[in-house]
């Protein structure tokens, strides 16, 4: 009987089990199961991961442009419901500003929205470059990594303390 024909038959939900599958050979490349053996009493882990790999800038920048480009959507929708609201975005930027403790703190808080979409934006320039092959010797790579991030860092600032 099969596992579509089990499922109508049955009154509670069908969830697949391994006793359908097929169980004749575990891995199908000869040797596999010995060497995930070997690996398990030696206490490695089966593939590589996050944990052993030291940070670097270069995976810690491509994870933070991923992360703020994120960020931006989110900031982008969020705006907009807040423009669909009663009152419109404006009314909740006073809103804000009058619960606000003072100027440096509304700096601070403009600033820290801001950083996504300015680190996003240079560092997308950044990208630009790589894509007509500029800069990809590693000097090159860690210099325009830490400049886009302390641009990014100082146009965020310049930027919420103009507005």
């Amino acid at each position: 009987m099969n596992l579509t024909r089990l499922c109508t038959f049955s009154t509670r939900s069908c969830v697949l089990s391994t006793r359908y599958l097929s169980t004749s050979s575990e891995y199908k490349v000869k040797g596999t199961a010995e060497f995930f053996d070997k690996q398990k009493v030696l206490g490695r882990p089966m593939s590589p991961h996050l944990t052993i790999y030291k940070p670097q800038l270069t995976s810690m920048l491509s994870i933070s442009h991923r992360a703020s480009g994120v960020g931006w959507g989110v900031l982008i929708y969020g705006g907009t419901v807040l423009t669909l609201m009663p009152g419109g975005f404006s009314h909740y930027v006073q809103l804000a500003e009058q619960f606000a403790p003072g100027m440096g703190i509304m700096v601070a808080l403009k600033a820290t929205l801001l950083l996504p979409l300015t680190y996003h934006t240079l560092n997308g320039f950044r990208h630009l470059a790589w894509d007509i092959g500029k800069g990809f010797k590693i000097a090159e790579v860690y210099k325009s990594g830490w400049s886009t991030v302390a641009v990014s860092v100082l146009v965020s600032l310049l930027i919420a303390i103009a507005l």
